[in-house]
């Protein structure tokens, strides 16, 4: 690219060269700062107390619902609960947290003395991804532990599957996280937030989107598709395409009712989550890098 084209700054100067490298130190200390950071942001307590009270209450809608009194049927009634909400509030965690990574440190003028250092921009990311999943995990911990020890206490087991389910959660907001950074980065926190919100709803039907658009071309009798019904198809399979398929994660029916978990669909989620996270960070540098502080 010739100079002509080289992006400028807002005060008409020529942008500084970006820093390579920086290597793991540089990176562990952003994440570090990052974790600090956001440990101590009181949304994310208020969030982790609001689960704690979540499955506790649960206890409450398991008699409401429960009819019969079964005591296995209350149990999976609070399984069910606690799990969702564990899932719903630590997504709103991830959204909270993530969509704002880039925004506060420019507003804090404090991202300009971290790239001063000998840290590149996508290892900088990096490092705030890294802190902040380390925090998701503290914070799904913590929340689990509570879950687990109020579970315990109402007479229901413990089982390796619950704790499959709880670890397949937290792949979930890893998954999450990827696309609140990208967002952090391409757009304004609050329009970040809905759309991270968004993403997150559709990611749990995408499936069934895709299997909608099929339903939609298939010819039947008394009916022919035709080309709206094709084109509908079309973009039902880029949002199917793009959007994160987070029922990969779910193993909440498993779970709930006793049913045999696959361990090759758990490997395949694993790595299905590992790519569209290296493609969300990937995506969050290039757009990083072009942009002007």
């Amino acid at each position: 690219m010739s100079a002509a084209n080289e992006p400028t700054r807002a005060d008409g100067c020529e942008p500084r060269p970006e820093p390579s490298g920086g290597g793991l130190p540089a990176i562990l200390a952003v994440a570090g700062l990052a974790f600090r950071e956001s440990a101590r942001n009181r949304v994310l307590h208020a969030l982790v107390a609001a689960t704690l009270l979540a499955c506790g209450s649960s206890y409450l809608f398991s008699y409401v619902s429960g009819g019969d009194g079964d005591p296995l049927r209350h149990r999976k009634v609070v399984l069910d609960l606690s799990l969702t909400a564990i899932t719903v509030l630590g997504t709103l965690a991830v959204i909270f947290l993530g969509t704002n990574l880039i925004y506060q440190e420019v507003e804090r003028r404090t991202i300009y003395s971290v790239l001063a250092r000998p840290i590149s921009r996508p290892g900088f990311l990096l490092g705030k991804y890294l802190g902040l999943a380390a925090v998701l995990g503290a914070a799904l911990a913590a929340m689990s532990a509570g879950f687990l020890l109020l579970f315990a206490l109402g007479g229901g087991t413990v089982t390796p599957s619950i704790l499959l389910a709880l670890a397949m959660i937290y792949v979930e907001l890893l998954v999450v996280l990827g696309v609140a950074l990208f967002l952090s980065v391409a757009t304004h926190p609050i329009e970040g937030a809905v759309i991270a919100f968004v993403v997150a709803v559709t990611g749990h039907v995408t499936q069934n989107l895709n299997d909608l658009g099929r339903e939609l071309t298939r010819p039947r009798p008394d009916f022919q598709p035709g080309a709206f019904e094709f084109a509908l198809q079309k973009f039902l399979w880029v949002i199917y395409v793009l959007f994160p398929n987070l029922e990969f994660f779910n193993l909440k029916s498993e779970t709930t009712y006793g049913l045999p978990i696959d361990p090759g669909r758990v490997g395949l989620s694993l790595v299905y989550a590992v790519v569209y996270v290296v493609i969300m960070l990937a995506a969050s540098s290039l757009v990083f890098r072009r942009r002007i502080l």
